[in-house]
């Protein structure tokens, strides 16, 4: 009986004794309260939104990381840490070029931390400021064109206001990005002069003034592809792989490999030479807008004979019975970008959202109006020229002399 009791007793201790050394674990390995002398040698240089401080640590044996504090003017407290491997402490997400004082500590394993020393900062123009001054906005199809230079390469976001059935500012795009520099554009309305206001912000909750004006947005409208049809010419690729046709590209169908009727589809072959179909519109229109859509599921999203690099080209008038280029003119040039970077085959969540968007793009304002279009597939996303997708959607003004 006593070696059962003392058996008992031993496993109900044991849990007891491992959750207690756990608990002496947890937290700082030294336990000393002596703090570690304070930063010296501290030097700012003002970078976009901040500044870049340097500085010396004490000698201290047990040092563990510098600390820096600011309180924005909201009342935000920004903190940033560098480890004890670098003497360079980067303040960002400040929104103007205001004085802020930053108060520097060295802290230890203990988390002792040194008396203060406290600096003053002058950031350099931030990013939302400097994007909103580089704004270049410009009536177009439907809307406005807004393009933006971000040479610090910033998260940031632009929203676009403009007034609602109401007569309130609403909200009608947000649009984000990290690029140097870019464009886009706001679309659906008609061509009445109304007000539009462009801000920016960043991350860190920072926003810009904002660009306020007024623009008409120029007469568009969705082409009808019920006067749409194939036109063939010499030369050109047949549409008909895999039971496929060209007019599946126009029946409104954005579609998956396996719903039927999915779209066009050049082939199988491995061959690099451009391959070009040809269809009329059915009116002379000058082009505004396109969309594209490739087969909708995981197989096709930059993949397999999926569109990568293409041209459109508009020929005005009927174009020559020999399938010559005699005419026609090269309307936009597109390269399909994954947004992942992601290997051929892998997928993120946002290369599916992109592929379900589909390809978009404006047309230059000065292309003329053109009734006959080819489309000229250089690469697709397996290094051939063959091409497939679902669907194609136009905008444009059809009110041009036919």
């Amino acid at each position: 009986m006593k070696k059962t009791a003392i058996r008992i007793f031993a496993m109900a201790v044991a849990p007891a004794m491992l959750a207690g050394c756990l608990e002496s674990t947890v937290g700082p390995i030294d336990h000393d309260t002596v703090a570690p002398g304070p930063l010296t040698d501290v030097v700012w240089t003002p970078i976009p939104g901040g500044a870049e401080i340097t500085y010396e640590y004490p000698t201290d044996s047990d040092l563990l990381y510098a600390n820096a504090s600011l309180t924005k003017k909201d009342g935000t407290v920004l903190e940033f840490k560098a480890s004890l491997y670098t003497n360079i402490l980067t303040i960002e997400g400040l929104g103007d070029t205001d004085t802020y004082t930053v108060k520097l500590e060295a802290v230890d394993r203990s988390e002792n931390r040194s008396e203060p020393v406290y600096v003053d900062i002058v950031p350099d123009t931030p990013p939302v400021m400097k994007a909103i001054e580089t704004l270049d906005v410009i009536a177009d199809f439907g809307g406005i064109t807004i393009s933006f230079e971000n040479e610090t390469q910033a998260n940031l976001v632009f929203e676009v206001y403009t007034p609602g059935d109401d007569g309130e500012m609403e909200n009608v795009e947000t649009f984000y990005t990290e690029l140097a520099s870019g464009s886009f554009s706001v679309r659906g309305y008609d061509p009445v002069e109304r007000e539009f206001q462009v801000f920016a912000r960043d991350t860190y909750g920072n926003w810009s003034q904002p660009y306020v004006g007024k623009f008409t947005p120029i007469y568009e409208k969705e082409l009808d592809k019920s006067l749409w049809k194939e036109y063939i010419l010499p030369g050109d690729a047949e549409c008909t792989a895999w039971s496929c046709k060209m007019e599946y590209i126009w029946d409104g169908r954005i579609s998956a490999d396996a719903d039927g009727q999915t779209g066009c589809h050049t082939g199988s072959d491995s061959g690099t030479e451009p391959k070009h179909f040809t269809f009329d519109l059915g009116v002379k229109a000058q082009l505004s807008r396109f969309t594209l859509w490739p087969l909708q599921d995981d197989k096709h999203y930059f993949n397999d004979a999926s569109p990568r690099k293409y041209e459109i080209w508009g020929c005005a008038d009927t174009p020559p019975e020999d399938g010559s280029w005699d005419g026609w003119v090269k309307l936009i040039e597109f390269e399909n970008i994954k947004p992942s970077g992601y290997a051929t085959g892998i997928l993120s969540e946002d290369d599916r959202i992109a592929g379900q968007n589909g390809d978009s793009a404006n047309f230059p304002l000065d292309a003329p109006a053109v009734r006959y279009i080819r489309f000229k597939s250089i690469k697709n996303w397996v290094g051939n020229s063959n091409v497939t997708f679902t669907e194609i959607t136009i905008w444009g003004d059809d009110r041009v002399e036919q």
